[in-house]
């Protein structure tokens, strides 16, 4: 697999376990921090009002908008390691 893909299933996975609604934890939320879901489950919210959290659909979304994400989501995805730190830079 390569780099790039790499990364970006790294990143897919994290935010779709950053995104999954807190009702009913899955596996990944489990292995998320809490930090991480606190960070994160607003910009899907605000990026990606119409889809369900935890969605396969919410997962394509956060995707779609990741440049989009908000400076807290991203610090929090990079000290929890999920995204290599400065992927993000604007």
């Amino acid at each position: 697999m390569s780099s790039s893909l790499q990364l970006r299933a790294s990143l897919m996975f994290g935010l779709l376990a950053a995104t999954v609604g807190v009702a009913s934890p899955s596996p990944a939320v489990a292995d998320t921090s809490p930090r991480v879901r606190a960070a994160c489950t607003g910009d899907a919210k605000r990026l990606c009002p119409s889809q369900k959290l935890g969605s396969a659909e919410m997962r394509y979304c956060m995707e779609a908008r990741a440049r989009s994400l908000s400076s807290t989501c991203v610090r929090a995805l990079e000290d929890d390691g999920i995204v290599p730190r400065g992927m993000f830079r604007r």
